[in-house]
């Protein structure tokens, strides 16, 4: 016998509404919306609990990684709490100012392994001009917890979000939020470097797709967000998969909004989605799922006669980054942002 629980979450999902389903259908209704809805994604969060603190950054050393001339840095984004990232600067960077591009890792990795999956896309970026900055998530990479920290390279595939989690939920705190506080500081310091022209862009794949996502969600700053294998109604792919990492996961949010309300939020900003038809994580119903989601992204972005600025790349792959149009995407955003 199996006395699961399972259906009675999906029960209590869809017998349930959530508080802030998207329904505006004017611009001033959607401000309302957007400032209420983000007030409450940072109290669920814990984004509201973080603690606010000097800036203090040091150029550690500068590695060889993957052909990459990066910098390893550091950034302290509350007392005590240290982000490492690297660095890069645009391939033969003059004295102009350039824009600036973050590139959170995924699941099973860090800032090094990004150099490596999104390699392609980061050199592009480069010869684009883009000061490019690859961070370290918290329980990822150099900041794992115990017992997978230290330096073994095999360890570094996983993580220690469940360690966070479980510490984090009795104080108020979430993965995602603690991610998005620090992803906001280094914007921070990104942004006040004297050769940054002001544009923002975020960019990442499986649970770098999260990060981007929520970051963009959270902060208008970004002024072009792409999420590549992870914008799916939760639903199929949380709660009927609740074996998924425990970043994904937090206090109310099934009560709160959808991934399609997170897509919402960037509005009128351009957001660039990336699916595979073959992903395992879009849930058993797979691109049903994530085209549910984007038209209630949709669905904002009409509001200012901004649907074009919404792309949705569908490629045959499975839970992968191809990257297919995110180059020119990411020009035409920019282009957007000097002629405004």
């Amino acid at each position: 016998m199996n006395y699961s629980m399972l259906d009675y979450y999906l029960k209590l999902f869809d017998e349930g509404e959530r508080e802030f389903a998207f329904r505006a259908e004017t611009p001033e209704a959607y401000a309302d919306w957007k400032r209420s809805l983000r007030a409450r994604l940072a109290e669920i969060t814990g984004l509201n609990r973080c603690l606010p603190c000097p800036p203090e950054n040091a150029l550690v050393r500068v590695e060889e990684v993957n052909g990459f001339a990066a910098e390893y840095r550091t950034l302290q984004t509350e007392p005590g709490v240290i982000m490492p990232f690297y660095l890069i600067r645009p391939m033969g960077a003059s004295a102009g100012r350039h824009p600036v591009l973050i590139v959170p890792h995924g699941h099973g990795g860090g800032k090094s392994k990004v150099l490596c999956d999104q390699e392609r896309f980061i050199r592009e970026a480069l010869e684009d001009g883009f000061i490019v900055a690859c961070p370290d998530e918290r329980g990822s990479g150099d900041r794992r917890e115990f017992p997978v920290m230290g330096d073994d390279e095999d360890a570094v595939r996983g993580n220690s979000h469940r360690e966070l989690m479980q510490l984090g939920v009795n104080f108020g705190r979430t993965v995602i939020g603690g991610a998005v506080w620090d992803l906001m500081r280094l914007a921070d310091w990104l942004l006040a470097l004297p050769e940054a022209n002001g544009f923002l862009a975020c960019a990442g794949m499986s649970g770098g797709g999260q990060q981007a996502l929520w970051f963009a969600a959270l902060d208008d700053r970004v002024n072009a967000a792409i999420t590549s294998g992870y914008f799916y109604g939760v639903r199929d792919s949380l709660i009927e998969m609740p074996q998924n990492c425990a970043c994904n996961y937090i206090p109310h949010f099934f009560e709160t909004a959808d991934m399609g309300e997170l897509g919402a939020l960037i509005a009128p900003r351009p957001f660039f989605v990336e699916s595979g038809t073959s992903d395992p994580l879009a849930g058993r119903r797979g691109m049903e799922n994530v085209k549910e989601q984007l038209e209630t992204t949709l669905r904002a972005y009409r509001l200012f006669n901004a649907d074009a600025r919404v792309r949705h790349s569908i490629h045959g792959g499975g839970h992968e980054w191809r990257g297919t149009g995110m180059r020119a995407f990411l020009r035409q955003a920019m282009k957007a942002f000097a002629e405004a």
